[in-house]
């Protein structure tokens, strides 16, 4: 037997070695996307701009008018609904038929007459196609209503 001992030197066969296994190389995470750049809107046409400003302006004098959290979480869905009418606005794609009730409301609302305004938004609901208003027009009622609200207690 070699060596100087007479004895073989221990085999490794019956121990445990554990392979690691080998994983292709990850690639490097890629970053995400930018968010596009934002697209520059057209101005709305001048002669839309006084009936956009009293809706907006109704919408900040509510919201300056109220305590009520959900008056002001409907207002900001207002908002967003407004946005939606300007943007038609732009794009020539409201009637002049719902341009014109559209005015209507915008001058009752500058005299705080919401009832005559109400009337109004329900002739636009009836007789407009919807394709055309329903972007925006649930916005206008829900302004209204909270508007009629607010100054029946407030009179603001």
């Amino acid at each position: 037997m070699g060596g100087a001992s007479g004895m073989a030197p221990p085999s490794n066969d019956n121990v445990y070695s554990p392979v690691q296994p080998q994983y292709p190389a990850q690639p490097e995470p890629t970053p995400p996307p930018l968010p596009p750049a934002p697209v520059e809107k057209p101005p709305i046409p001048e002669q839309h701009s006084a009936m956009v400003q009293v809706l907006e302006n109704s919408v900040m004098d509510c919201k300056n008018a109220t305590t009520n959290i959900t008056h002001k979480r409907k207002l900001d869905e207002v908002t967003s609904k407004l946005e939606a009418l300007k943007d038609k606005l732009r794009y020539d794609a409201v009637s002049d038929n719902v341009i014109a009730h559209l005015n209507h409301i915008a001058g009752a609302v500058n005299v705080r007459d919401y009832n005559t305004a109400l009337h109004t938004h329900a002739a636009i609901a009836q007789t407009a196609n919807f394709s055309e208003v329903g972007s925006y027009l649930p916005g206008i009622k829900v302004l209204l209503q909270i508007g009629a609200q607010l100054h029946a207690v407030h009179h603001y």
